[in-house]
């Protein structure tokens, strides 16, 4: 029997004991160890104000009252902020839970971290928003329950709206890491079709019919995102869509579907230190990263797309040399201050961005850590969850940009690079890669193709000077900061933006 259910049985044989007669009081449940709001009657589960808890210790929650302190959702910096004492490491007060019924509707039980003084924070589970978008973009979310199978399966996407733009967002539910070598994310994508139209295949990138709806692939994508405006949305506008998935375990499919009309110009950051020299300063961070950010600020100028709000958050204790639990079984954790490459994939990198979980804004959350290992063929000092990512969903697998600050000295090339990033979370792909293939469908971005490859050695930037080097999306590090009017037009419609 668990501490909380050992208090609770005390207090009902106590009250048994008591006789039960009409009008007697019920004994108090003030200062009994709980787990959710539910197990406190008319009181509140709360942080205990009296306890002292190590640093990744689990939160001690104790039955009591609110005080006037900031409500749900609200922004905090520390336990006496919040109503409940809880302020979750992402910077917002929240409630806990113990199962997904202890949440209203919109809401998701997760596991997080909250806030104990400077250098300490507690482990527990709470209801968190399950998306925060700006007004005026709608959400749908359902529940597909054991629509996955451990096996391709088939799943049926509904017709959008093709003057609007739409993201669908799946996530498995229930599904661990996996270390095969098959379906390397939680839940793959392998094509998308409308009718007897395919609009995505997973093992085609160049050819007579470069996808219409280009998908995010990669060892790292968790969760899934589909993007629909103009062709890829008419061409499903009367049967939807089909989209073939792959997993390695079964479970349920949550599907949630966003759905924006509006062109937009603001764009808030949610900016988290783990492991780095830097440390939130000043309004939009210390002066290497307030001069990137003023670098963005110019790139997307051409997009009429600036920085608004900057929410700096510093991961302490120590959480960013542990890392988490969601690692292969057997595993030892590296942390997240320094990415390392193991079975081929940045393991850590989902549980870094489910750290953003609850901050309850409508905001791109930027993690700079200290250094990213090389992968196989190239230096990532940056990644994004996703291409789009799953906008306005924090606490997913990528919810987030990962970026190695140490290694990047120089304010113009890491803003460069964060505008590079946070292009992809918006739904911008490369106008080429590497090896010559086009997954961009936008038709007024350059392609750099395997025919430009001047010394048979590989695409490089020489090769490209007169197909898209010059282009914000160009697949190497460059200065390039072009947007087309097409690219703008993706950034633009983008449901996050303010």
């Amino acid at each position: 029997m668990g501490h909380r259910s050992f208090w609770l049985a005390v207090l009902a044989l106590g009250a048994a004991a008591a006789g039960g007669c009409e009008g007697d009081e019920p004994p108090s449940l003030l200062g009994v160890p709980c787990s959710a709001d539910r197990d406190c009657g008319e009181l509140l589960c709360v942080g205990d104000e009296q306890a002292e808890p190590d640093d990744l210790d689990d939160e001690p929650l104790v039955c009591g009252q609110a005080n006037d302190a900031a409500g749900l959702g609200e922004a905090c910096s520390d336990a006496d902020d919040c109503g409940q004492r809880l302020c979750l490491l992402a910077g917002a007060c929240a409630r806990p839970c113990e199962d997904a019924g202890d949440c209203d509707d919109g809401e998701r039980c997760q596991a997080v971290f909250a806030r104990r003084g400077l250098d300490a924070l507690t482990a527990l589970s709470a209801c968190v928003s399950a998306v925060d978008v700006p007004e005026g973009v709608e959400v749908e979310r359902e529940l597909r329950r054991a629509a996955l199978t451990g096996e391709a399966v088939d799943v049926l996407l509904p017709a959008v709206d093709p003057d609007a733009t739409t993201l669908f967002v799946l996530e498995h539910q229930s599904s661990p890491w996996p270390d095969t070598e098959t379906c390397r994310p939680p839940l793959c994508v392998s094509e998308l079709r409308a009718g007897a139209q395919t609009l995505f295949r997973a093992d085609a990138c160049v050819d007579d019919t470069t996808p219409r709806v280009p998908v995010a692939t990669g060892d790292h994508i968790d969760p899934v995102v589909f993007r629909f405006a103009g062709e890829g949305a008419e061409l499903g506008e009367r049967d939807g869509y089909v989209a073939t998935l792959e997993s390695e375990a079964s479970g349920d499919l949550q599907v949630t579907r966003l759905t924006s009309n509006e062109r937009r110009q603001r764009l808030d950051l949610n900016l988290f230190y783990v492991g780095t020299r830097e440390e939130p300063q000043g309004a939009r961070g210390p002066l290497l990263i307030e001069a990137a950010l003023e670098q963005v600020d110019e790139i997307f100028a051409t997009a009429d797309i600036f920085i608004g709000d900057v929410r700096q958050v510093r991961v302490g204790g120590g959480l960013p040399d542990r890392g988490t639990a969601f690692l292969p079984e057997g595993d030892e954790s590296q942390g997240f201050a320094s990415l390392a490459v193991r079975f081929g994939v940045y393991v850590e990198l989902p549980g870094l961005f489910r750290l953003s979980a609850g901050a309850s804004n409508p905001a791109i959350n930027v993690f700079f850590v200290s250094d990213i290992e090389l992968l196989a063929g190239g230096e990532p000092q940056a990644q994004a969850g996703g291409i789009p990512g799953p906008m306005g969903m924090h606490g997913t697998g990528g919810s987030g940009i990962v970026i190695a600050a140490d290694m990047m000295q120089d304010a113009s090339m890491l803003g460069r690079t964060l505008a590079h990033e946070i292009g992809h979370y918006l739904g911008l792909f490369h106008t080429s890669e590497a090896n010559g293939c086009v997954r961009e469908a936008l038709e007024d971005t350059p392609e750099c193709r395997a025919e430009q490859d001047i010394d048979d050695d590989g695409l490089g930037v020489t090769d490209c000077l007169e197909h898209g080097a010059d282009n914000l999306m160009f697949f190497a590090k460059t200065n390039g900061t072009v947007l087309t009017p097409r690219q703008i037009e993706v950034l633009r419609s983008a449901p996050i933006l303010q």
